[in-house]
């Protein structure tokens, strides 16, 4: 399939996830979480801008009700990490002995959400889980694994649902691989 980006230009994509097999996974994954943190002060923190779309379907399947935040961090120029990570919006809530779930696009390298989740933790967070919609192995650098996870990929670049290439197709419903 061919997807027009902002510019004009084409690129091919494949489908990897539904938008189905995502609502699925999410109802499941909802559900877990509503038993893991009933009558738990949970504060759920996704990171901007890709968090933003697995975030907002996953909280709306809750009964438990979390506070919510979110943070912006830059890691990504194109399709690689360049190994430093910036603040740009730290978190608002104050986390001191709160539970806190992390909740992003993809694992990928893990050099952000394991900076991210160390941070939260100096922050005072009593646990920090992470919950992302990819575990992506094929690059990953740091010794770290999501506690929640909706789909496995051994590699690729993968976009939409909240994945880009340089701003462009986060907001596709499903997930593509890139060629």
């Amino acid at each position: 399939m061919r997807r027009k980006n902002r510019f004009g230009g084409e690129i091919i994509v494949n489908l990897l996830f539904s938008e189905q097999e995502i609502e699925k996974r999410i109802e499941k994954l909802a559900d877990k979480l509503n038993k893991e943190y009933k009558d738990k002060d949970v504060v759920m923190i996704y990171i901007e801008k890709g968090g933003k779309q697995f975030f907002e379907k996953l909280t709306q399947k809750l009964k438990i009700n979390p506070q919510k935040d979110s943070i912006r961090v830059k890691s990504y120029e194109g399709t690689k990490s360049s190994g430093q990570l910036t603040w740009i919006k730290k978190p608002s809530i104050d986390l001191k002995g709160k539970m806190c779930i992390l909740v992003d696009d993809i694992l990928d390298t893990g050099q952000t959400i394991k900076r991210v989740k160390d941070f939260l933790l100096s922050s005072g967070a009593k646990d920090c889980k992470i919950c992302v919609a990819v575990n992506k192995h094929e690059r990953r650098t740091e010794s770290i694994q999501p506690d929640y996870h909706l789909f496995d990929l051994d590699k690729g670049f993968i976009i939409g649902f909240g994945m880009d290439y340089n701003e462009n197709y986060r907001e596709l419903p499903a997930i593509y691989s890139m060629d």
